[in-house]
């Protein structure tokens, strides 16, 4: 009877353990798959604002450039018609309090911020994930968690490389 109730403690005590070793692989399996996911999440919205900020920054220029052309012809009509150089002054005055300050580059700066900010998330995303790769890999190659790797669905992960297209300079060209 207690050779039975020795073996019964046995079996159970094996069997936890076996619960337990292959919970520890699944978990980390599934950490793997969700630091994939944020990745993705981070390239989402680096896609998202990329062309937000190219738009921008297009329009930007054009408002910039279409004032910088008006304050020019106003100027030199003042040039042309006066040669008073107390009303010039004057009417420069005045045109400097019409044109109120820029604020479309407060914006591109913003975007710019949320662009640097994202890039980071998505380096610290890919750090991670290969991070938490190389945990699971190792895990693998573990006695006794290799017998579970072998025999189940569990296969090696591999670690986020950069491809030759993302080793050059991207192109920034509207």
């Amino acid at each position: 009877m207690i050779f039975l109730l020795i073996g019964g403690s046995l079996i159970f005590l094996l069997l936890v353990i076996f619960l337990i070793l292959r919970n520890q692989l699944i978990r980390s399996e599934n950490l793997v798959d969700a630091a994939f996911a944020d990745m993705d999440v981070q390239l989402i919205r680096r896609h998202e604002i990329i062309p937000k900020l190219a738009q921008i920054a297009s329009g930007y220029a054009k408002h910039e450039a279409a004032l910088l052309e008006e304050i020019a012809k106003t100027r030199t009509g003042i040039w042309d018609k006066d040669d008073d150089f107390p009303q010039i002054l004057n009417k420069i005055n005045v045109i400097k309090e019409a044109n109120p300050d820029l604020k479309a580059d407060q914006t591109f700066e913003k975007l710019l911020s949320q662009i640097t900010e994202t890039q980071n998330h998505l380096l610290y995303s890919r750090q991670f994930y290969n991070g938490v790769v190389e945990a699971y890999n190792a895990l693998q190659e573990k006695i006794p968690y290799s017998w579970f790797a072998k025999s189940g669905k569990h296969t090696k992960r591999n670690y986020v490389h950069a491809n030759s297209e993302q080793h050059e300079i991207p192109n920034t060209s509207a």
